[in-house]
């Protein structure tokens, strides 16, 4: 990183270019309003004149007010051009100018600003080390904490006066430190620190190989290894690893292959480089200035983040999709700049890659649930909605713990719900906090696969139906059972008809089956739920009726004592048809159960019948008393 310094003289141009920017008209009725407070933490006052009060969130600033940071305290202000000033503990700046002429005067610590804005409506940036003019979309570093004050522009473009007033231009990486004694000579460049990798897996083992070895060797899951520059990983289909640095953690899933190219840290920005061959990976960035290259099917692209924030990527070999779960980012990719929020993404494998809003993922689980057990019968997403009338931006943190020492997701939330990929088996943890760090929501969930846990029985049971004379009554589940009538041989008789009646109509026989033996058999479903009257006749040689037999009672009984979800289509994996999708099934009794967010209509002993729309996913919630539950059944499109 090469180095300017500026000199007294230049310095005082610098001063004096400013002209009468340090003026500080009142703020009072008709004053324009300049920026806003949109985020703080900690100890952060709005000062006018001797006059001074709290900060609040959403409070306007009016010119010639002043925000000041105290120990361990931040604040984010954004002006009403767009541009965004990031303010670090120990900081004192003024707001002033016009609302088509900004300007700010940093008096004392550090602040980061970041505009997206082009033209001539940018901001002038003042103070003791002279004028900065933030020209295109960019970012800026101001410093005073030290004697000599540092400017470090980030990426973009500023403007900076030169001692005949022309501009001096600045690239991206300079580092301007600024002399106010007497000419020196540029400070040493900063060396690299090289980071390294911790990784671990955590199911199953993983397979690594050093930047010096020939071959890869096996990492068990009570094992760890530290990788650096060159080391390459291979992550099972039934394993997963999670990549850990100082502040970066790359959370790998099954069947995902990749490098560690490079990774270093200069001051407070972090760089790193990685090569993903397949599979996916979610990227969980800690505060600070980081910047990530990737290289995928379609050549490479860099992240930037200046906050926490928790990005996934994935199908590297199409061409990454990208989505940012948390916080936000910046993706430059095919020459240009791309700002994604949470919730929204960029599918390089398409024609023109663009940011889109992604959809909600299902299931929705509630802020607050406690709890809940979740089946699928597939990997799969759900989302957490995002707890309601909050005044700010929340920030949301999730865990496979409930000490939350190792957050697998965290970071500002921006839409309804924030999107999860839970374990296979396993608990997650979650709560949505306040600027001020205050616990607003929270709640957990258990996931485990189906399994076929919810599918009813294909085979039938087979039931025993003797001739006694009395009521039998036999009780089913799921399917209704085959039944098997057993009576006495009778002298004299060649063959038997059994005759079963419907216990309202004793006249007219509901069916007559002839057999020679003293047993017969009836298919399953041959006879449903309800009851009945059942005879045999014995049949002498000629085929007439022999005299005896006895009238005997059967009723069937659906009895439901099943205490979850229960289906008999679709089945796990089943096709879509383009007639649509049949669902049936049972619940418990009083139940309540919801499919893909609908009311589902059960019967009084909690069957249902309907069928739907073709759909990839089915998402049954199931509420039974205090206790909640979600099913998800994933089908596969039919072929064409």
């Amino acid at each position: 990183m090469r180095v300017l310094t500026l000199t007294l003289p230049l310095l005082l141009l610098l001063l004096g270019g400013c002209g009468g920017c340090d003026k500080k008209p009142p703020a009072g009725p008709g004053a324009p309003e300049l920026a806003k407070l949109i985020q703080l933490q900690g100890q952060v006052t709005v000062q006018q004149d001797a006059a001074s009060r709290p900060g609040r969130t959403d409070e306007p600033l009016y010119p010639g007010e002043s925000v000041v940071t105290g120990p361990g305290s931040t604040a984010r202000v954004r002006y009403v051009n767009g541009t965004e000033v990031e303010v670090a503990e120990n900081s004192r700046f003024r707001v002033n100018g016009t609302p088509g002429a900004l300007t700010l005067e940093l008096e004392e610590g550090r602040i980061v600003s970041t505009s997206p804005k082009t033209g001539g409506n940018g901001l002038t940036v003042t103070g003791r080390f002279g004028r900065a003019e933030l020209v295109t979309a960019s970012e800026m570093v101001f410093d005073l904490r030290e004697k000599d004050p540092r400017l470090t522009l980030q990426y973009g473009d500023i403007r900076v006066l030169d001692p005949q007033g022309k501009p001096l231009q600045v690239v991206a990486g300079e580092e301007l430190a600024l002399s106010l004694s007497k000419p020196r000579q540029a400070s040493t460049p900063m060396v690299a620190e090289e980071l390294v990798f911790t990784l671990k897996p955590q199911g199953g083992k993983a397979r690594v190989r050093g930047a010096q070895d020939s071959t890869f060797s096996d990492v068990a899951p009570a094992q760890s290894r530290e990788l650096g520059r060159g080391a390459a990983f291979e992550i099972p289909a039934n394993s997963s690893a999670r990549l850990s640095s100082r502040s970066l953690q790359v959370s790998l899933a099954g069947d995902t292959t990749g490098m560690i190219q490079e990774a270093s840290r200069r001051g407070d920005q972090s760089s790193y480089t990685l090569k993903l061959n397949r599979g996916k990976a979610r990227l969980l960035f800690g505060e600070g200035q980081q910047s990530l290259k990737l290289a995928d099917a379609r050549g490479e692209l860099e992240l930037k983040v200046s906050e926490q924030s928790t990005i996934s990527v994935s199908h590297p070999e199409a061409g990454a999709t990208v989505t940012v779960l948390t916080g936000q980012a910046e993706l430059v990719a095919d020459g240009k700049t791309t700002l994604l929020k949470a919730g929204e993404g960029v599918r390089r494998a398409s024609e023109s890659p663009r940011a889109e809003q992604a959809s909600a993922p299902q299931p929705l689980l509630p802020p607050d649930a406690k709890g809940v057990r979740v089946f699928t019968d597939g990997p799969g997403e759900v989302g957490i909605q995002v707890p309601s009338a909050s005044e700010a931006p929340l920030r949301v943190e999730v865990a496979e713990e409930p000490s939350f020492r190792e957050p697998l997701l965290a970071g500002r939330v921006g839409a309804d719900w924030v999107r999860v990929e839970p374990p296979t088996r396993g608990e997650l943890h979650w709560r949505f906090l306040g600027e001020d760090g205050t616990v607003r929501a929270q709640g957990s969930a258990r996931f485990q696969p189906d399994r076929g846990r919810s599918a009813l029985a294909d085979s039938n049971p087979k039931a025993e139906v003797l001739e006694t004379g009395l009521k039998a009554t036999i009780y089913f589940q799921s399917a209704v059972p085959s039944l098997h009538f057993s009576f006495e041989p009778r002298p004299g008789a060649r063959s038997y008809q059994l005759r079963i009646y419907r216990a309202a109509d004793v006249q007219t026989p509901l069916l007559q089956r002839v057999t020679n033996q003293n047993q017969y058999s009836l298919e399953p479903g041959t006879l449903g739920e309800g009851r009945y009257l059942w005879y045999v006749a014995a049949l002498g040689p000629g085929g007439d009726e022999l005299a005896g037999g006895r009238m005997n009672k059967l009723e069937l009984v659906y009895d439901n004592e099943r205490r979850g979800l229960a289906l008999s289509r679709p089945r796990p994996g089943e096709r879509v048809g383009r007639e649509g999708i049949p669902v049936e099934g049972v619940v418990p009794r009083g139940s309540r159960l919801f499919l893909n967010g609908q009311a589902v209509k059960l019967d009084a002993k909690g069957r249902f019948s309907q069928r739907l729309p073709a759909t990839e996913a089915l998402v049954f919630r199931l509420v039974s008393g205090q206790d909640e539950a979600y099913w998800v059944r994933t089908l596969r499109k039919a072929q064409p």
